[in-house]
């Protein structure tokens, strides 16, 4: 791949740099303080979305241990038995939840 940017969109636009008074001319030569400023300016990483990633993918594997069964009784008990190793409640109080 290569290193250019492609943007169509902004294939005929221009770049001008304008003055504190709008005028249009270019400075001859940008002031020290600017060059120096992007010279010490270290850009930060690119950030890679592994937390996001990693949620989902826990989000899908539980979704597929939930689902292992086909039939919605086979679901709900999947699930009561989850919650039960959970918080180690007993069956009437775990399904009195369930059905709220």
């Amino acid at each position: 791949m290569s290193d250019e940017l492609h943007y169509p969109n902004l294939a005929n636009c221009r770049v001008s740099l304008r003055g504190a008074s709008g005028v249009e001319q270019v400075p001859v030569r940008l002031p020290t303080s600017c060059v120096t400023a992007a010279e010490t300016v270290k850009l930060p990483t690119l950030y890679d979305f592994a937390l996001e990633r990693k949620v989902l993918v826990a989000h899908e594997e539980r979704t597929a241990a939930f689902a292992g069964g086909s039939s919605p009784d086979e679901i709900k008990k999947s699930v009561l038995t989850k919650m039960k190793s959970v918080t180690k409640a007993e069956d009437g109080v775990c399904v009195a939840i369930l059905e709220d």
